[in-house]
């Protein structure tokens, strides 16, 4: 048995609708308890491809793993847990926050936003410069 892939393991999770925090947690502590198996088989003196293999036949199947999660309702979020209702509501909450969107762009965007302003203000003053210029020119010559 190779070592586990755990980044599979996440990805399946999350495709199965498991909370990301509970994915987090969940690989983590896996993680976790394979290095101690791993460390535990080294320590009882076997070798370190040999503590791999048996850590991750102590471990188990990762489809299994996911099978487990996935049955259970209570990890899994909200919109997979009443798809019908995520139906409605990620239209109607995507068209509230349309709106929006304008004022999010230019918040992350604001300093070219700034630079954007600087300039036409700088290009509204040259122009007023050269028509007060013209009109002086014209009064005066």
């Amino acid at each position: 048995m190779r070592e586990p892939d755990f980044n599979a393991l996440a990805t399946s999770l999350l495709q199965h609708g498991i909370v990301p925090r509970h994915v987090r947690r969940t690989v983590n502590e896996l993680r976790d308890h394979y290095d101690d198996l791993v460390d535990s088989a080294v320590d009882a003196g076997a070798s370190s491809k040999a503590a791999r293999h048996i850590a991750a036949q102590q471990l188990g199947s990762m489809d299994g793993i996911v099978r487990a999660m996935a049955s259970r309702r209570e990890l899994k979020t909200w919109a997979f847990r009443y798809p019908r209702l995520a139906v409605v509501v990620y239209p109607l909450a995507c068209l509230a926050v349309l709106p929006a969107m304008p004022v999010f762009a230019g918040i992350v965007h604001r300093t070219a936003l700034a630079r954007w302003g600087a300039s036409l203000l700088a290009a509204g003053l040259v122009t007023a410069l050269m028509l007060l210029s013209m009109q002086l020119s014209i009064l005066l010559g």
